[in-house]
């Protein structure tokens, strides 16, 4: 019995001898492989130039290398980051996060088996953990897109909004002259509608106001904007078109009608009012006033002359000289009396003079100075049918 116990026990003792030896010979293995798969990490960890790093241990609740953490954040692209290549670093080479992984990370428990893990990933990847908050996330952010989507009463209430009031208003805002067109106004008989109708913008003038006269839209026949333009043949307008420029402030200044010398000039001539080297005929007082829907009058230069023009001016109308050699002109030239001052001085707008202009005249030097004239001149008293005296 004694032997049999002993031969038991010296059983025990080998099968707890060979035991030991079989761990310490397991456990060396393992620490063999484990050196094996390190030293394969950081194999992989130097080819990097078109795919991911790999993760160099399978420590449970082990720290990753410095090296190996600094390489993943220079790595890791963001969103939208477009990847260089051909720079100095390998790791720039990598592809951009729309591409795949081509040397995906290996699984921390496992040197055999690896799942591929996206690019967008790997800032929040924990070595020691499987599970990510990113997927929670995603599904919290998509209730919040599909609760805000649910504001589709805001469309709703939009086209109410929009429909009803615009359609409403643009009807009463369409009836303009732009998008409209305006009715050809009637003229009287004798105007040159057609003429009217085909007048541009006339170029700007100088308004002159003064008590006791028309307000005067006033232009100069020696203006740099039209000076040397031709008024028929070779005459210029600063030379010979004292006619057609007294005209045209007389014309813009009775009438909505607003017309410059060079516009006027252009008439005149196709008119026939021009005459060589001399100017304009007599005739071109009535004929432009009747042209453009004003009443003329000539007056002869006599003893009545003073009181029926003063009487026009009075009345707010304007009238045209004929004026010879003297304080006006050396020759000829047609000038417009616009008004009179409370004292009996006449007020005047020389289309060759602003000095002229500014001053207060009297009538006894205008007669004394208007030249002979033939159709009715030298004075033409011109009025506005249209406006109530």
């Amino acid at each position: 019995m004694k032997k049999k116990k002993n031969r038991l026990s010296n059983l025990i003792k080998w099968e707890l001898i060979c035991l030991v030896a079989v761990t310490f010979l397991v456990a060396g293995l393992i620490k063999w492989s484990e050196g094996r798969v390190g030293s394969a990490g950081e194999g992989n960890t130097k080819q990097t130039a078109s795919g991911t790093v790999e993760a160099q241990e399978g420590s449970e609740g082990k720290d990753l290398e410095p090296d190996f953490t600094a390489s993943m954040r220079e790595i890791t692209p963001k969103p939208g980051d477009q990847m260089q290549t051909g720079g100095e670093k390998e790791e720039e080479e990598i592809p951009s996060p729309t591409q795949g992984i081509e040397n995906p990370v290996q699984n921390p428990e496992s040197s055999i088996t690896s799942t591929p893990v996206p690019t967008k990933e790997i800032e929040n990847l924990n070595p020691t953990s499987t599970p990510r908050p990113t997927p929670t996330k995603k599904p919290e952010s998509t209730p919040s897109q599909t609760a805000t989507s649910t504001p589709t009463k805001k469309p709703e209430s939009k086209p109410s909004q929009t429909v009803t009031p615009v359609p409403t208003k643009k009807p009463e805002s369409t009836p303009t002259p732009e998008n409209t067109p305006t009715p050809k106004p009637e003229y009287a008989d004798g105007m040159d509608g057609e003429f009217i109708d085909s007048l541009g913008t006339a170029q700007s003038g100088e308004w002159i106001t003064a008590d006791g006269a028309v307000d005067t839209l006033y232009y100069m026949q020696t203006d740099s904007r039209w000076g040397n333009k031709i008024y028929g043949g070779e005459d210029t307008i600063a030379k010979y078109a004292c006619g057609p420029t007294s005209m045209a402030i007389v014309v813009s200044s009775l009438t909505d009608i607003k017309i410059d010398p060079v516009q006027m000039s252009g008439w005149a001539f196709d008119k026939g009012y021009w005459y060589p080297k001399s100017g304009s005929l007599h005739s071109v007082v009535n004929g432009t006033a009747k042209a453009f829907g004003l009443k003329s009058e000539g007056v002869g230069n006599d003893a009545d002359t003073q009181k029926k023009v003063t009487d026009a001016l009075k009345k707010g109308d304007m009238a045209v000289v004929l004026m010879g050699k003297g304080h006006f002109t050396k020759g000829g030239h047609f000038i417009v009396l616009r008004g009179i001052t409370a004292e009996g001085k006449i007020l005047v707008a020389d289309c060759n003079s602003r000095e002229n202009t500014m001053t207060e005249w009297d009538f006894e030097t205008i007669q004394s100075e208007a030249k002979w004239a033939s159709d009715g001149g030298p004075f033409w008293i011109i009025r506005n049918p249209n406006i109530m005296q």
